[in-house]
């Protein structure tokens, strides 16, 4: 309690130079809460998406997670239902940006009306009607879609070469159908001048996943065979190389803050020469000196890291609502990790900025530190 109450008071007497140390370290907690946010949004979007698709199993080409473009046969899917493996659903997708600067961003999804699945992820119909026909060229859209397009029932939508009549407004609460748009997979082809897929979907029986799995890469060897938890934890893998990365950038600034605070505690204990002194007069310890120091450091840092760590929040969630408003995905997630980050490296400044000056500090003589 007194080495605390010591510490508190050496911060108020220099309150100018430790507040500057807390506005650095508070900015660049803000930075790192904010950019490790977007891993988190992104590992929770991928999270919520797979949860929601129906199907478990995926057929690929070889060798690869998911094809940029369609190079496997449509015939592929015919092929995997005639080996009865439970629900089969030929993939077709085609990113959307609506307008410049984009007031949209989804997902164009072909409808396989040839499948016995509803679709990748289930959905009802908030407004309007499903898709009945794969001749007619009409479109079912998710409800966040609409909303940020700005479209409505009886709209069109321009999707390669065709044009698609808006027919349902789609509802599903999951990224995956509420930011796509929904034609018949057979008129997407037409339009994007393909008749290849990117993947094809197999929903199996429960209890049959492990052994259609095993009958699917015996039955087609050259195509890579994948489950929803295989490309979950390759997306992760993804997600973590971001991770990485974002966190190197927030280093810079954390590096930054810990030679400033490492030159403001150099400095005040150069001036607390003769305080250290007195203390070390009246019996206390070199490591009560030490502790003194890095105490003081660390309790700046921490101080930094609440205020840096209520502006990220803010950061994320204002940033947050402006990303669904605009876009429709909330791609930025405060969790309980990034807090534990955010205050491991918090402390980690400031023992690294405080523990130089603290061995500087317990080394003091007493003699020269009283003038004698």
């Amino acid at each position: 309690m007194f080495l605390l109450k010591v510490v508190f008071l050496s911060i108020k007497h220099h309150l100018l130079r430790f507040l500057l140390a807390i506005i650095g370290l508070a900015i660049s907690i803000t930075s790192l809460v904010y950019l490790m946010s977007f891993g988190e949004g992104a590992r929770s979007l991928i999270q919520k998406n797979v949860r929601a698709f129906n199907l478990q199993i995926l057929v690929l080409p070889p060798g690869q997670a998911l094809s940029a473009q369609p190079i496997l046969p449509r015939q592929l899917a015919d092929s995997v239902r005639a080996l009865g493996v439970g629900k089969v659903y030929a993939v077709l997708r085609l990113p959307y940006t609506g307008g410049f600067p984009p007031k949209a961003v989804g997902v164009v999804f072909g409808k396989d009306f040839s499948s016995s699945m509803h679709f990748l992820a289930d959905y009802s119909i908030g407004k309007g009607r499903d898709l009945t026909d794969s001749t007619r060229r009409e479109a079912v859209v998710g409800s966040v879609m609409a909303r940020t397009a700005g479209w409505k029932i009886g709209d069109t939508v321009f999707i390669g070469t065709g044009k698609y009549v808006i027919v349902g407004i789609a509802k599903a609460g999951s990224p995956i159908v509420d930011n796509a748009i929904i034609v018949p997979l057979n008129l997407l082809m037409e339009d994007m001048g393909t008749e290849r897929i990117l993947a094809v979907a197999v929903a199996p029986p429960p209890e049959r996943s492990e052994e259609v799995v095993k009958l699917l890469k015996k039955s087609f060897p050259n195509y890579s065979v994948q489950t929803s938890e295989d490309l979950m934890r390759l997306a992760r893998s993804f997600v973590a190389i971001g991770d990485a990365i974002r966190f190197g950038l927030s280093s810079i600034a954390l590096f930054v803050t810990a030679v400033f605070l490492f030159a403001i505690m150099a400095i005040t204990v150069q001036e607390r020469r003769w305080e250290f002194s007195v203390l070390r007069a009246l019996g206390a310890t070199r490591w009560f000196i030490f502790r003194l120091v890095v105490v003081q450091a660390v309790a700046v840092s921490l101080i930094g890291w609440a205020f840096g760590v209520l502006l990220g929040w803010g950061l994320v969630e204002v940033s947050g609502k402006v990303m669904v408003r605009v876009f429709g995905l909330d791609l930025l997630e405060m969790s309980a990790g990034i807090l534990l980050l955010s205050l491991s490296v918090a402390i980690v400044v400031g023992f690294v900025g405080s523990v130089l000056p603290a061995v500087s500090a317990m080394r003091i003589n007493v003699r020269e530190g009283l003038g004698r």
